[in-house]
Parts: structure tokens; C-alpha cells; sequence
């Protein structure tokens, strides 16, 4: 990650002493990640052209981390500060202050790769790459066998109808947990072309790749290839 961490001074309350503010470029976009302290209700990203400030809100409301600036310029640098909010009502912004600067888009999709368990999918998605859990998120559902893995490509940022191609992303899905050995169809939600066969190995993995537009969303079904049952014919008799 990019810049210095922001660490709070004396004197600010023992519940936001220990709040680390830091940035990575990415594709697109500004990461920022922190570890939100107990009693806070949400946080509001400040920016600014220059260390010094003066510093301007990115939002209106309080966000949690992890949080995407998608709004900053490729090529140029910003200083980020957070602001913590108390029941009390809103703290000023954290000192030291953070840099960062978006990558301009390559000639492919930046790439975010989506882990799941099916053997436990009660266990959140386990999520990596160029935006992963600040653009990109999961969820999974699994039943009779057949699995479930929602991707929404987004920003806090972004009003939903506007489509960003900067901020497309190529995700690898990759479902653990399946039976070994086993053959699976593939297909995503609403796709009328043919569905696609997987074959699982030793360790019942199987993985595919989607492209995921900025704001999109896809889901992919995954289940199990049982032969289909067919329909006893008539006997002749003699």
C-alpha cells in the first residue's frame, strides 16, 4: 500500500487511537482500507490536491472500509484523511494523511479472483485482486448439491445507471468444496447459450472466468451433471 499510515494524536479518544488509514493504486481507482475502532458509526472520506488541505468530503454519509475513490483523476495525486462518527455526533479528520494515485486501464479487465467453499458456504467469499471487497463483493448460496456465487461490481461513489468501463473487471471464480471426481454444469443467470461442463479433480475444484462490467452483476450456477431420468417405454407385449 501507498503513502504513510494515519495515526490519531494525543489527546483523541482511546476508541480512535488506533485507526491506521492506508492507500493502494489501483486501476481506476483509489483503495482505501482501515480497521474501523469500537463505537464508530461509519467513517467519511476526505480529499485534497495538497498535504495541507484544504480537505473536502467524498460523500455524504458515513462508509465502512473498505472504500474505493473512483472518482480520482489517473495520473494524479490526492491526499486522503477519514473521519470518524461517535453516537455523539461526527469527529474531525484523523491527522496524516495518506496518498494515492489511480492507475490508468490497461488493455484488459483488471483482475479480482473469487474463492468460495461449498462444503462451508456459510463462510463469507474470500475475495482478491484490483478492487476486490471495495468494487467487487460476493455471496454464496448452496442447496440439494447445487451452488450459487452472486458478483456485483460497484462503488460507493457511483450512481448505479451509469456504466464505467474503466472500472470493469475480469473475476475468476473459483468453488472449492464439490465432489471429487464429479462432473458439474456451469452457466450464469439469464445466458441462453449451452451450459458449460467442469470437470473436478482430486481436490473438487472447479473454476471459471466472467467479465463484470462497472455496475454490474452476474450469478453463476453451478450443479451437479446427474443423468436425466428417462421415460419407460411401452411394452409390445408378445
Amino acid at each position: 500500500m501507498n503513502g504513510r499510515p494515519g495515526l490519531a494524536p494525543a489527546g483523541v479518544p482511546p476508541s480512535l487511537d488506533r485507526t491506521v488509514l492506508r492507500s493502494r493504486d489501483g486501476i481506476g481507482h483509489v483503495l482505501l482500507d482501515w480497521l474501523p475502532a469500537p463505537g464508530t458509526a461509519g467513517y467519511v472520506v476526505h480529499r485534497s490536491d495538497h498535504y495541507e488541505g484544504p480537505y473536502e468530503p467524498l460523500h455524504p454519509g458515513p462508509v465502512l472500509p473498505p472504500y474505493a475513490d473512483t472518482r480520482a483523476e489517473p495520473g494524479r495525486g490526492y491526499w486522503y484523511r477519514i473521519a470518524p462518527g461517535t453516537p455523539e455526533g461526527p469527529e474531525p479528520p484523523l491527522p496524516g494523511p495518506v496518498r494515492g494515485c489511480a492507475l490508468a486501464p490497461g488493455s484488459a479487465p483488471a483482475g479480482v479472483r473469487v474463492r468460495i467453499d461449498a462444503g462451508a458456504p456459510h463462510r463469507p467469499a474470500h475475495l482478491t485482486g484490483d478492487g476486490a471487497r471495495a468494487l467487487v463483493t460476493a455471496t454464496v448460496t448452496a442447496r440439494d448439491g447445487t451452488v450459487e456465487v452472486r458478483v456485483v461490481n460497484a462503488a460507493a461513489d457511483r450512481p448505479r445507471a451509469i456504466p464505467v468501463p474503466a472500472l470493469g473487471r475480469r473475476v475468476t471464480v473459483e468453488v472449492a468444496g464439490l465432489e471429487p471426481g464429479a462432473r458439474y454444469r456451469m452457466r450464469p443467470a439469464g445466458d441462453t447459450g449451452p451450459e458449460a461442463l467442469a470437470h473436478t479433480g482430486p481436490d473438487g475444484l472447479v473454476r471459471t472466468t466472467l467479465d463484470l462490467p462497472m455496475p454490474g452483476s452476474r450469478t453463476l450456477r453451478i450443479a451437479p451433471d446427474r443423468p436425466r431420468p428417462h421415460s419407460a417405454k411401452e411394452d409390445p407385449g408378445p
